[in-house]
């Protein structure tokens, strides 16, 4: 099923924004992707599921300091240990990264990196993936997926 927003002619107020990476397919509606993306997710983490494990920061010994001055008079630091702070690693989450990407492939999509819509750049909105041109750029408008829109 197809939907797709009124055809409209806007000028965007976007500004401070970088854009981002999206998976892209021409002539895909965003929501098909949408379905897609849950899809990839959903078996990404059926195959690969979280799995965290502690690890350590290297821990490391700093030896002890003896400061004089020109007066003969010494102050002597004592060694200590520093490191070994904990932090939690998913050991699943690169291969499960790249199992959303292969399945999301497989459908046709590839993984691509769009700037944002500058200020003042005049569009057409669609839900439908256009044809990437020289200007393709995100458009985000509040909560939801960004649409990629070519400049009029």
């Amino acid at each position: 099923m197809r939907l797709s927003l009124p055809v409209l002619i806007i000028t965007l107020a976007l500004s401070g924004c970088t854009g981002g990476t999206v998976y892209y397919a021409e002539g895909i509606d965003v929501s098909t992707r949408e379905v897609d993306l849950a899809t990839c997710e959903q078996q990404a983490f059926t195959d690969f599921p979280v799995i965290n494990e502690i690890r350590f920061t290297p821990r490391f010994f700093v030896p002890a300091r003896r400061i004089c001055d020109g007066a003969g008079s010494c102050v002597v630091t004592p060694g200590y240990f520093e490191g070994g702070e904990r932090y939690i690693v998913d050991v699943n989450a690169q291969v499960r990264s790249s199992a959303m990407r292969g399945c999301m492939g497989a459908r046709g999509y590839a993984r691509i990196g769009l700037p944002a819509c500058g200020a003042g750049t005049q569009v057409r909105l669609s839900t439908v993936m256009p044809a990437l041109t020289g200007g393709t750029c995100l458009y985000t408008r509040g909560p939801g997926p960004a649409l990629i829109v070519n400049p009029i």
